[in-house]
């Protein structure tokens, strides 16, 4: 598994990249303004370039006839390819995760702020019996909450189950990346063995003409 991380200034507005939507089909142009937030719609777009222009990389396929398919509960997969992949978002970074090889199976990347605000009632609501007592501080929930969400993105499951009966202690093929002031969860077969390649906005955006 490789796992692709861009980091980008919070200064950062949609205006500034508002060019590049007309790199985008109608319909995923659409999908991005749909966003009411400006955080929203940057991480969408940037999510979309970045996913599009990676997977033409690894499987040559052109991005207009780039086409998914989706499993019972909203998981993405590739058309016409065994590229397995996952993306991830969150305040400042887009998470993507690749896996070329078909014998390893699916894969599952989650991205989130080390300082993200939690609650501590959340921390009883989503944390199993063995996780409450080694969570010390919000930082340790944020580790936990990564492990979780990517094996259960990886299974297509997403929040979709009680997340206190996922122990992430015991997840298998599943860890948790520093990087920064970010935690990423990865999971999948391989996954002890992962890469993570940070990509600059520039390197990114480099990849398309913008619209102007």
């Amino acid at each position: 598994m490789e796992i692709l991380v861009l980091r980008y200034s919070e200064s950062l507005t949609f205006g500034e990249l508002e060019g590049f939507l007309g790199c985008l089909t109608p319909a995923r142009r659409k999908g991005v303004l749909k966003k009411k937030g400006e955080s929203d719609r940057i991480n969408a777009l940037l999510s979309q370039l970045l996913v599009l222009s990676e997977i033409t990389e690894r499987t040559g396929i052109e991005q207009r006839r780039i086409a998914f398919r989706f499993g019972s509960h909203g998981k993405p997969y590739l058309k016409d390819s065994e590229l397995q992949f996952s993306l991830s978002h969150t305040k400042g970074a887009v998470c993507a995760g690749f896996s070329d090889d078909s014998d390893k199976g699916e894969i599952g990347v989650d991205i989130e702020r080390k300082d993200r605000r939690v609650s501590r009632d959340l921390f009883k609501r989503v944390l199993s019996d063995e996780e409450l007592l080694q969570v010390k501080s919000g930082e340790d929930f944020v580790r936990f909450w990564v492990q979780k969400e990517a094996f259960l993105k990886r299974l297509g499951l997403g929040i979709t189950r009680d997340l206190r009966g996922v122990n992430s202690a015991v997840l298998p093929d599943t860890k948790a990346i520093y990087l920064g002031d970010f935690f990423i969860g990865a999971s999948g077969k391989g996954t002890l063995t992962a890469s993570v390649r940070e990509i600059t906005l520039d390197e990114l955006l480099g990849r398309f003409t913008k619209m102007v």
